[in-house]
C-alpha cells in the first residue's frame, strides 16, 4: 500500500463528515437517529461505520486513478515508449590496454560487450559498451593548450610505426571537468584553422590535415546509447540522450590518418591543433584530457523472467526478473511473450502486444485466438524504493479480459540493476569493471561516474504531457518565438532539473525565413533558422553543443525535398556562434 492512499482516505472521510455535516443540518430529526452532529458522531459504531466506508471509497477511487493511466501508458508504449521507460544508469568507461599483449592489428571489443562491476551487496552491475573499441598499442603522452596551438602527442609501442598502423582514425574522449571539456568541445568543432602532424625528434616537414577531420560522435542512428523503437521520431533520440547524459557526445574522432604520408614518422607524432581565435577563457588542458579506448556504458542487459502459470485466478501478473533479487533489477522493456502449453507434446505461442503496429493482421500463426498481452508499469509500494513494477494483462483486440490457456508463460526482457549502479564505488586503480573475454586489457575504469537512474513520472497528468507530442507535431516549432520549441524540449526533462530548466530557458529568440539554395546542379528550397542564446543560461554546459543537438533535431523535422540551416547566435559574442550547412535528415546537403 503506497503513501498517497492515506490521502485518498483522509479526502473521502473529510468528505463523509461534510455531508454527514449537512445532513444532520437538513434533516436534524432523522440524523438523531444516526446521532449525528455537525462535526462529530457520538455513536462509536456508527463512526467506525464511517471510517470503514471511507477506506472502501478510498479504495475505489484510487483504483479509478491507477486505472487512469493504464489508457496513455498503453498510447505511450506504441508511439513513444521511451517516454515510459525508465532511462537507466549511464556511465562512460575506460579500457586500459596491457600493451605487450596488444597485437599490430588492434584489438576488437564489440559494442554491446558486457561488463560486470564489483559486488555490492552481493550483485554485480552489468554494463554494456555503446561504442566498439578497438585497442592499439597507442597512448596520449602529453597535450597542452598554448598560444592558440593544441598539441596531442601520441606514442606508438611494440615497435609498432605509424605507417603500419592500419587505422585511418583515432577517437578521443574529452574527459575533465565539465566547464572546461564543454568549452574544448566547441574549440575543437568551431575554432580550427588548420590541422598538420608533426614527427617527433625528426627534422620531417609537417603533413597537413585537413580542417574538417574532426568529427563529432553520438549523433547517428548506429552511435544511440539507449534501444530506441523504429515507429518513434529519431529526432527525439537526440534530446533524450543529451538531457540524460550529455557526455555521451563528448566523443570525438580524428580521421585521415591512413591517407596521410606518415611512413617516416616512427613510433610518436604531435597532432597540432590551430585555433583561430583565442579560447576565453583558458581552460587546463593534459594527457588525460584526450582519453583513448574509451565508450559510453548502459546498465541494461537481457534476462528471462520467472516462468508466469496462468491458473486464470487473477486479472494481471506481476513480472518477477530474479525471485533471488528483485530489489537489484527493474524491467526497462518487455521484448517477447510466450506460452508453453500443458499438453503432452507441448506447444509454444507467442503472443503479441495489443497496441503493436501490425496489431491489424489478426490472422497470423504466432497469435491464438485473438489473446493479446498488455503492459502497465507502476510504482513500487515498497516504502524507500522508487523503483517501478511491471505487470502482465491478457485481453482480446476488444481490450476486454481474456485468458491463454493454461499453460506456463514466460518472458524476453531487458533489464537494469534498479537504483544499485548509482552508489557504485569507482576510481579504484585495479579497475571499476571486468569483462569476461580474455582481452589485452589491464584494466577497466569508469571516468565519468555512473549516473542514477531517471524516470518518466507515471501519473496520468504527466503522461497526457508527453501525448503533447501529437499536436506539437502538427504545429511550426518555430512559431511564437520558439515557445513550441521550448515545450518540446521540456517533455525531455524528467526530473523537473533546475539546470535542465535553465538551458531551456536560454534560448532567447527563434526566427526562421525561407531560403533557397544552390544544392549540387539544382536549386532547392527550404527553411533558415536563427537562434539566439544567452550564454550566461549555460554554466557548467555547453551552449556549442546544445546547439548542435537541436540542429541535427531540426533537421530530423524536415519535410521531403527540403532542407533546414541552422545559424546560432549568442548575446555574449558580437560574431555569429555557427552557421552549419543545409541538412535534411541525417545529411548533409553540399
Amino acid at each position: 500500500m503506497g503513501d498517497d492512499f492515506l490521502d485518498y482516505y483522509e479526502k473521502e472521510l473529510s468528505f463523509i463528515r461534510e455531508m454527514g455535516s449537512e445532513f444532520a443540518r437538513k434533516y436534524p430529526r432523522i440524523a438523531g437517529r444516526l446521532l449525528l452532529e455537525p462535526d462529530r458522531c457520538e455513536d462509536p459504531h456508527v463512526e467506525r461505520l464511517i471510517e470503514a466506508f471511507a477506506l472502501i471509497c478510498a479504495r475505489m477511487h484510487k483504483k479509478l486513478d491507477d486505472d487512469f493511466p493504464q489508457i496513455t501508458q498503453s498510447l505511450l508504449n506504441v508511439l513513444y515508449p521511451h517516454c515510459t521507460n525508465p532511462i537507466p544508469s549511464l556511465s562512460v568507461v575506460r579500457f586500459s590496454p596491457l600493451m605487450k599483449n596488444v597485437p599490430d592489428t588492434g584489438y576488437l571489443i564489440p559494442k554491446g560487450t558486457t561488463m560486470f562491476s564489483r559486488a555490492l551487496d552481493g550483485v554485480r552491475c552489468r554494463f554494456a559498451t555503446a561504442y566498439p573499441v578497438t585497442l592499439w598499442p597507442m597512448e596520449v603522452v602529453h597535450a597542452e593548450l598554448a598560444d592558440q596551438v593544441i598539441t596531442i602527442r601520441l606514442k606508438l609501442h611494440n615497435k609498432v610505426t605509424f605507417a603500419r598502423l592500419p587505422s585511418d582514425s583515432v577517437r578521443f574522449y574529452l574527459n575533465g571537468q565539465r566547464q572546461h571539456t564543454f568549452q574544448l568541445y566547441e574549440q575543437l568543432l568551431n575554432n580550427v584553422s588548420r590541422i598538420e602532424c608533426v614527427a617527433v625528434g625528426k627534422k620531417i616537414p609537417p603533413v597537413a590535415m585537413t580542417k574538417n577531420c574532426i568529427r563529432p560522435m553520438g549523433f547517428d542512428e548506429q552511435e544511440m546509447l539507449l534501444p530506441f523503437p523504429r515507429q518513434s521520431f529519431k529526432g527525439y533520440r537526440l534530446l533524450l540522450e543529451y538531457f540524460a547524459f550529455p557526455e555521451k557526445y563528448l566523443f570525438l574522432e580524428v580521421a585521415g590518418l591512413s591517407s596521410a604520408p606518415l611512413g617516416d614518422f616512427g613510433d610518436a607524432l604531435d597532432l597540432i591543433i590551430h585555433l583561430e581565435h583565442a579560447a576565453e577563457p583558458s581552460f587546463p588542458v593534459s594527457a588525460d584530457t584526450f582519453c583513448l579506448n574509451a565508450t559510453p556504458a548502459v546498465n541494461l542487459f537481457s534476462k528471462i523472467a520467472e516462468p508466469i502459470r496462468i491458473e486464470h485466478r487473477q486479472a494481471e501478473y506481476r513480472v518477477v526478473p530474479d525471485l533471488r533479487s528483485p530489489e537489484a533489477m527493474e524491467i526497462f522493456s518487455i521484448d517477447r511473450v510466450s506460452g508453453i502449453s500443458d499438453t503432452p507434446t507441448p506447444v509454444t505461442r507467442v503472443y503479441r502486444p495489443l497496441y503493436e503496429i501490425t496489431r491489424l493482421d489478426c490472422g497470423s500463426s504466432d497469435n491464438i485466438e485473438g489473446v493479446w498481452w498488455l503492459m502497465q508499469r507502476k510504482a513500487s509500494g515498497i516504502a524507500g524504493d522508487s523503483g517501478t513494477e511491471v505487470f502482465l494483462s491478457f485481453c482480446d483486440l476488444a481490450s476486454d479480459p481474456a485468458d491463454p490457456p493454461d499453460e506456463t508463460v514466460t518472458l524476453r526482457l531487458t533489464c537494469s540493476n534498479r537504483d544499485l549502479p548509482g552508489t557504485l564505488p569507482w576510481g579504484d586503480p585495479a579497475g571499476d569493471f571486468d569483462i569476461e573475454a580474455a582481452a589485452p586489457v589491464e584494466a577497466i575504469n569508469a571516468v565519468v561516474r555512473p549516473t542514477a537512474v531517471r524516470r518518466p513520472a507515471l501519473s496520468g497528468a504527466s503522461q497526457w504531457r508527453l501525448i503533447s507530442h501529437l499536436s506539437l507535431n502538427h504545429l511550426s516549432l518555430l512559431e511564437s518565438e520558439g515557445a513550441a520549441l521550448k515545450d518540446m524540449l521540456r517533455l525531455y526533462d524528467f526530473e523537473d532539473s533546475p539546470a535542465t530548466r535553465q538551458q531551456i530557458n536560454g534560448i532567447v529568440s527563434v526566427t526562421s525565413r525561407h531560403v533557397t539554395r544552390r544544392i549540387g546542379a539544382l536549386f532547392c528550397r527550404g527553411v533558415e533558422v536563427t537562434i539566439e542564446f544567452d550564454e550566461r543560461q549555460f554554466v557548467g554546459n555547453g551552449v556549442y553543443l546544445f546547439a548542435s543537438v537541436l540542429e541535427r533535431f531540426l533537421g530530423e523535422y524536415v519535410s521531403l525535398n527540403s532542407f533546414v540551416q541552422l545559424v546560432a547566435k549568442s548575446r555574449q559574442r558580437k560574431e555569429v556562434m555557427k552557421k552549419w550547412p543545409p541538412r535534411n535528415g541525417d545529411r548533409v546537403l553540399l
